[in-house]
């Protein structure tokens, strides 16, 4: 027998996930901005860190970043300084609502920047990477748990580009968040890509099974 549905048409763990996923955008957006700026600097500490331990000797670090949104940690000074190192950035672009699609843009220290219909900013112009061809993937989240489950914004769009990496090693796969966001062990879908780890104002954390 399938698992009951409520009648709405939405099975329960989904709207588990629905609940859980508005609590913690909530609790992530109650942040006081003296808190949040300091959380900040920390998780960007953090990130120097990890991504210092990993810049090959030829300096071209390929990232996968993202712009904040809806109270997300800001990782974009991160992006400037890797510019300086030689690193490779690029921003996550959202196709049009019919298409429902994301890719990666390369961002580059000229590149056009513009509001998406989400009011996140993307690259203009500039060419795709795959997701495979990145070194490092930094990932936004709504909330984790310690066995590397992610729950995202609900639109399935960075899950359709991890699918794309499954039972693949690299790239490595950091979520970003504020360790508010950390939950119990969440339900999974069939198609949720474990993380590796995590950065949080408190350091860089490795997951998995205990």
């Amino acid at each position: 027998m399938g698992q009951s549905s409520n009648q709405s048409g939405i099975q329960p763990h989904q709207a588990a996930k629905a609940e859980l996923r508005q609590q913690l955008r909530a609790r992530r957006l109650d942040l006081a901005l003296s808190q949040r700026s300091d959380f900040d600097d920390l998780i960007r500490q953090h990130l120097y860190q990890l991504i210092d331990s990993r810049i090959p000797v030829s300096g071209n670090l390929s990232i996968a970043a993202f712009w904040p949104f809806d109270g997300e940690p800001d990782i974009t000074p991160v992006c400037r300084r890797l510019w300086d190192l030689g690193g490779e950035i690029a921003l996550p672009v959202i196709g049009s609502a019919s298409e429902n699609t994301m890719n990666f843009h390369h961002w580059h220290r000229d590149t056009q920047l513009e509001q998406n219909s989400f009011g996140i900013y993307e690259p203009q112009h500039t060419a795709i990477k795959m997701i495979s061809e990145f070194d490092i993937l930094l990932i936004p989240m709504v909330g984790y748990d310690r066995f590397g489950n992610r729950l995202g914004m609900g639109g399935g769009y960075y899950d359709r580009q991890l699918a794309k990496l499954n039972k693949m090693s690299t790239p490595l796969k950091a979520g970003i968040a504020y360790s508010l966001q950390e939950t119990a062990e969440m339900g999974v879908d069939e198609w949720d890509i474990p993380l590796h780890g995590v950065v949080n104002e408190n350091g860089w954390f490795t997951l998995g099974d205990p």
